[in-house]
């Protein structure tokens, strides 16, 4: 399959996602209504499914007619593989796919998303892509409600895993060298070449060597990958490491705005107080008395507010 094919299928589900998000929505209102929407209620994972199912409905409906979504069969990293239409499809061998996508949901009233993206990046392809959904229980009368996915990000997922791996390191972590595996793996048979581990040289996946589990009742840490977790920077040289990706890709930056719209408090503590006056007076915006969060508001009235962010 060439280039071109793929990123025509790329373009296809690009297209078709407003579409679908209104036929998610419109399914939720009319079958999905219920008292008391609860946070914790698996919702997000259906309404991961979902988006397979409305896509190919909206790609058959737009003349997209090469390509359509199709689910792994088995448990593994990703969900869907947008695969060409009518023809043989090998999960395990990828033949038949134009790129592959793992879909997150995030609930908007959680304190933190679960979510982790912990695939590495050498098992991604060029095209692969990352779907994360942002919903949250809305009112639809007097006594009902209904989930509905009120934002979105779609991208292609590499440049994300270079911002997570690099902020790993600058974190501590490290990152399994088959030359010299824990495990004691032989150098050309090793399957643990690329495995994080954290500041602890504890495993953070479930398939790191199994002399890095953090205890014999934990099997590995979970930390790396998280959505939100995965931004976080300590000391200066994260902070610079973590600006210059932004600067450096569009997608790393659409992905951090993305993630700090929705957890303002994580952008907010990114920058010190004085970063934050420096920001406001190049927007023309007098700080003085004003706090961190109070600047920040200020700030974010600014049309062109996350390139003024992002230029920091």
């Amino acid at each position: 399959m060439n280039q071109e094919e793929k990123i025509a299928a790329y373009k296809a589900i690009t297209s078709s996602l407003d579409e679908t998000f209104d036929y998610i929505n419109n399914f939720c209102r009319d079958v999905l209504k219920t008292r008391g929407g609860r946070i914790g209620s698996g919702m997000g994972s259906l309404l991961e499914a979902l988006w397979g199912y409305e896509m190919n409905k909206v790609l058959s409906e737009k003349g997209f007619d090469s390509c359509e979504l199709a689910w792994f069969p088995s448990h593994q990293y990703h969900d869907f593989a947008c695969v060409q239409a009518s023809k043989d499809w090998n999960p395990e061998t990828g033949e038949g796919e134009y790129f592959r996508v793992e879909a997150k949901s995030m609930n908007s009233g959680a304190d933190e998303s679960k979510a982790h993206f912990d695939v590495l990046n050498a098992e991604l392809d060029e095209y692969d892509a990352l779907l994360l959904l942002v919903w949250s229980w809305v009112d639809i009368d007097e006594y009902h409600c209904c989930p509905q996915v009120t934002d979105s990000f779609f991208a292609n997922a590499k440049p994300i895993t270079q911002l997570r791996d690099a902020l790993h390191i600058e974190r501590g972590g490290t990152f399994v060298d088959s030359n010299s595996c824990p495990d004691g793996c032989d150098t050309l048979t090793c399957r643990h070449n690329g495995e994080p581990l954290n500041e602890q040289g504890k495993r953070e996946r479930l398939s790191g060597p199994e002399s890095t589990r953090p205890s014999a009742k934990v099997a590995y840490a979970a930390n790396f990958g998280g959505l939100v977790r995965m931004l976080k920077t300590r000391g200066e040289s994260a902070k610079q490491t973590f600006r210059n990706l932004r600067r450096s890709d569009d997608i790393i930056d659409a992905y951090i705005s993305f993630i700090h719209r929705h957890y303002p408090s994580e952008e907010l503590n990114h920058f010190s107080v004085s970063e934050w006056r420096e920001i406001g007076r190049n927007s023309g915006i007098d700080s003085s008395g004003m706090s961190k969060q109070e600047i920040r508001n200020s700030i974010a009235n600014n049309e062109n507010y996350h390139e003024i962010i992002r230029w920091v």
